[in-house]
């Protein structure tokens, strides 16, 4: 992993230890390219989410997604964040 991948996940560590207390709900958004192998693939690492609601852009070509969780712990927050950067082309947000 590069350097600055990294120090990025530590300090998001650091930040989500720091404002929850464990277990807490977690609200995630992504976007992605408005195709159903992404949609699939997003949603099958978020099965046990409570809430997933979703908003297409203007011209149908992107799709947001608003993923609410609850989550034990910040580790299992970055690892949700590591897992769904396999999907080509999704902004975290």
């Amino acid at each position: 992993m590069k350097k600055s991948k990294e120090s990025f996940y530590k300090n998001l560590k650091i930040k989500l230890d720091e404002s929850h207390i464990w277990p807490s709900k977690y609200v995630f958004k992504f976007i992605i390219k408005n195709n159903v192998e992404s949609i699939d693939e997003l949603i099958s690492y978020f099965n046990e989410s409570i809430n997933i609601s979703k908003n297409f852009s203007s011209n149908k070509k992107y799709v947001s997604f608003t993923i609410t969780c609850e989550m034990n712990a910040s580790e299992e927050i970055i690892k949700k964040y590591k897992d769904v950067s396999e999907i080509e082309g999704i902004i975290s947000l």
